[in-house]
């Protein structure tokens, strides 16, 4: 009888073994994987750039008011120099990732442009002279680019302000002493370029730029109780350098 109520036992414990083995098991759910967000452009950012003017030139004619011993004459020497300052903008993405962006933005900086000039005025005659913008170099831009992910390329255009300093003398038949001038004169004009910006972080970035700018002026000046005009200008082939920092607010 012991030996029938041990083999029942065993076969119970057999057919339970078993059946806990039919039983589904519990697994785990898999790991829910977010998608990553979608890149986009859009959004205030703020900066800093500098860079070199490497092409252009200053321009500077007589004009009237002039003596009639001083023929008309112009000048026009390269102009060569240093900018640098700060850029604030806005970028608008219409679709996330790949897609156009437009935007505006504005930089301004200190910028160093110089050259001296020497002309003859007529046989006799003759001009001297310095131009230069030790001062302020300001512009306010519309941008329209194609973004591929972190890469923006654009094209850009808008209105730009500098200031000239003017100096120089006149020497002419008929002036006792040579004329001089000393000034500086606030010019403005129309500003083109291009570039291209990458996201090397997820708020931070890089660019190159080009930027051509053409500003022109007339002044008058009064000297040694005669009266002079000049027209003076300034065309500038800018390459640029920037970083930017993306605040991404309301994008």
């Amino acid at each position: 009888m012991k030996s029938y109520l041990i083999a029942t036992a065993s076969l119970l414990a057999l057919a339970g073994g078993a059946h806990a083995a039919d039983l589904p098991r519990r697994v785990a759910p898999p790991p829910v994987i977010a998608a990553p967000p979608a890149f986009t452009w859009t959004g205030f950012y703020a900066g800093v750039n500098a860079g070199g003017a490497v092409g252009g030139d200053f321009r500077a004619a007589t004009t009237a008011p002039r003596p009639a011993a001083l023929p008309a004459s112009r000048a026009e020497v390269s102009a060569a120099g240093f900018v640098a300052g700060g850029t604030v903008g806005y970028n608008y993405q219409f679709t996330p990732n790949n897609g156009f962006v437009v935007g505006v933005e504005a930089d301004a900086g200190y910028s160093d442009i110089h050259n001296e000039f020497r002309v003859a005025a007529g046989a006799t005659g003759n001009a001297s002279g310095g131009l230069k913008t030790d001062t302020y170099f300001v512009t306010v831009r519309g941008r329209v680019g194609y973004a591929w992910g972190p890469l923006l390329a654009y094209v850009t255009g808008g209105w730009a302000f500098t200031e000239i300093g003017a100096r120089g003398s006149v020497a002419a038949p008929g002036l006792i002493a040579p004329a001089s001038f000393n000034a500086s004169i606030p010019v403005d004009g129309y500003t083109v370029g291009a570039g291209l910006e990458y996201m090397i972080m997820p708020n931070l970035s890089v660019k190159g730029e080009y930027l051509y700018s053409d500003f022109e002026r007339d002044i008058r000046f009064r000297a040694l109780g005669t009266q002079f005009g000049v027209r003076t200008g300034l065309d500038t082939h800018q390459l640029k350098v920037g970083i930017n920092y993306h605040f991404n607010l309301f994008n």
